[in-house]
Order: structure tokens, then sequence, then C-alpha cells
């Protein structure tokens, strides 16, 4: 549907600039009123062109500026006889899921332990200009974690355990840090840092993290969720 919104005004300055140049060329030939008409026709395609492609730029630019995409469904289910451990499933949006999670052949499935779970992930992105021409930001998830919520108080510097494990490994370069170096100096301007979200754990969750020009989101992804974000707020 966006495209329409560049070959309409395409068509309309084509018209236009022929209409102009034959209204022109009869001019010359003092052939005034079919030239001027012609002429007052070209510059009315050509001026009705202009606004289209400006609304067009300012459609994708609502469109490209506010993009997101999925990165992973997440969901929950408590592990019977223990008290705030859960068994997580993380479904990634290119296919596949991540095998730690899911029970091995001896039956004993991960499990993450707390009543809070968080995605992190690093995260390279763009400038606004950079993304209304289709430079989107990139990112790579990078850890997932259970913890308790209220793990820290108010009056002294306090501990805090978490469980959780990697989700990938560093091939060998290292994008993130060459991006945040280099950046400039290759045309990959924008920022680079550390993203993550977080929200309860409880049997029968299940959330949708998404990746957004700017970050790391997430989103409620059944019934379930959905009501224990409302009862949250």
């Amino acid at each position: 549907m966006g495209l329409i919104w560049w070959i309409l005004p395409a068509l309309a300055g084509v018209v236009g600039l022929m209409l102009t140049f034959a209204g022109l060329g009869r001019l010359f030939k003092l052939r005034v009123i079919t030239g001027g008409l012609r002429f007052l026709f070209g510059v009315g395609f050509l001026g009705a062109a202009g606004i289209g492609t400006f609304f067009g730029l300012n459609l994708q630019t609502y469109e490209r500026l506010t993009y997101e995409r999925p990165v992973a469904r997440v969901n929950f289910d408590a592990v019977d006889g223990e008290a705030d451990a859960y068994r997580v499933r993380v479904v990634l949006a290119g296919g596949g899921d991540v095998t730690c999670f899911v029970p091995g052949e001896e039956g004993e499935p991960c499990v993450l332990r707390g009543d809070e779970f968080a995605m992190g992930a690093r995260v390279i992105t763009f400038e606004p200009m950079a993304n209304m021409l289709g430079y989107d930001s990139v990112y790579r998830l990078e850890y997932m974690e259970g913890r308790m919520n209220q793990r820290y108080n108010t009056e002294n510097v306090s501990e805090a355990t978490s469980n959780g494990l990697a989700l990938s490994e560093n091939p060998g370069l290292d994008v993130f840090a060459l991006a945040r170096e280099q950046g400039d100096r290759v045309g990959v301007k924008g920022s680079q840092f550390g993203s993550a979200v977080y929200m309860p754990m409880e049997d029968g969750l299940a959330y949708d993290v998404m990746m957004t020009q700017q970050g790391l989101s997430l989103d409620p992804a059944n019934a379930a969720a959905k009501q224990r974000l409302r009862g949250r707020s």
C-alpha cells in the first residue's frame, strides 16, 4: 500500500512535465490559448506530484519510525510441587526454540526460578533518516533470567541472586564494539546499547518480545497475560 504513495506522484510528475513542455512549445509558436492551458495543467500536475511526494514521505516517516518486528514468544508453565519455579519455552521469531529450555531426553526440564523474568539484548540503532531509508535497528539476544521482584531494599545496598542463561555466543567479530568505535567512519550512525524487558512469571502467561527502532518492547500474548498486566497497573 505504501508503494502507491510513490507511484501516483511519479505518474503525476511525468504527465505534468509532458504537459508543461507541450504548453511551452505551443506558446513559442504563439498558440497562446492551447499552449497556456497545457502549461497551466502541467504546472498543476507537477504541484500535485510535489504534494503527493511530501505526503508519501510523511506517511513513510510514521511507518518507518514506528516499525516493530517480533523477536520471540515466551511461555510459562508452573513446575508442580515447587514454588516460584516455571518451565519456560522461548519460540524465536526467526524459527526454532531456545533448546536449553526444552525438556531433555532424561525428562528433567530446565526452569527459571523467581516471580519475574527478564530478557536482554545488545542493540544497534540508526538515526531516523536512515530508518526512513530502510535501515532497521538490529539486535542480538544476550540472556534470559529469573529473579525475585522484591530483591532489594531502600535502606542500604543489598545482595540478590538471579538464575538464567546466555542466549547467544560471540562468533568472533564483535560487531557491537565495532559499530560503537568505528560506526561514524563507515556511516553507521546511531546508538549502541543494552536493552531489556521484564515482566511477572506465572503459570500460563505468555508474552511477545518485540524489537522497535529504539529497543526491545514487550506485549501480552494471551488473555492470562493481559489480565495479569491490567491487575498490575
